[in-house]
């Protein structure tokens, strides 16, 4: 675990041995069979996750629809952000789609950690950094592109959702049904 989440933190600004050590040693281990819910709607949530190796499902559900929105591969770091900073019951569901190798540790711990440490906090920042753009982009493509030029974009970005990922989740993520998306896919075969 550690070498995988060093590599990780390290991608967004190298850390010394010991700010990092400070930061893992917070991290207790989770393991999620595949389907089950490391949270669900109504929950309180106030920790810092550690996807190891395996694959998340973000989506909310609203009048019997899943709406799903976003996908977590291991090596990555995430929480339902509102939900920890707002001190609210969660809204968003977040469901293991394989056996998933998880570590928890408390959110204000985590932050403290950063704060104390300059080098994991330039890697906080630098991270969430690319998690806004990331963000913002995904809702710009709603604005400005087709379903059929999103399917694409992520296929070129992200092939790895295509592989696994089951296609009526895809097509929620796209924000259309599983029915267009496969529309879709059909014209783009030909």
């Amino acid at each position: 675990m550690k070498e995988t989440l060093k590599a990780f933190l390290n991608y967004f600004a190298p850390l010394p041995a010991e700010q990092f050590d400070k930061f893992a040693e917070i991290f207790t281990p989770v393991n999620i069979r595949k389907l089950d819910h490391l949270y669900r709607e109504g929950d309180n949530v106030k920790n810092l996750y550690y996807i190891h190796d395996g694959l998340m499902r973000g989506y909310y559900p609203k009048e019997g629809v899943e709406h799903t929105t976003s996908f977590y591969f291991g090596p990555c770091l995430m929480t339902d952000l509102p939900t920890v900073k707002d001190n609210t019951p969660t809204k968003m569901n977040m469901q293991a789609l394989r056996e998933t190798q998880c570590y928890e540790a408390d959110y204000e711990t985590a932050v403290q950690v950063a704060f104390d440490n300059p080098e994991l906090l330039k890697a906080f920042y630098r991270m969430f950094e690319f998690m806004l753009n990331d963000l913002i982009n995904r809702q710009v493509s709603f604005i400005y592109h087709t379903p059929k030029e999103r399917y694409l974009n992520l296929f070129k970005e992200r092939p790895q959702l295509i592989a696994e990922i089951p296609q009526h989740y895809i097509a929620s993520y796209l924000g259309v049904q599983p029915e267009t998306l496969s529309r879709i896919r059909k014209r783009i075969a030909l």
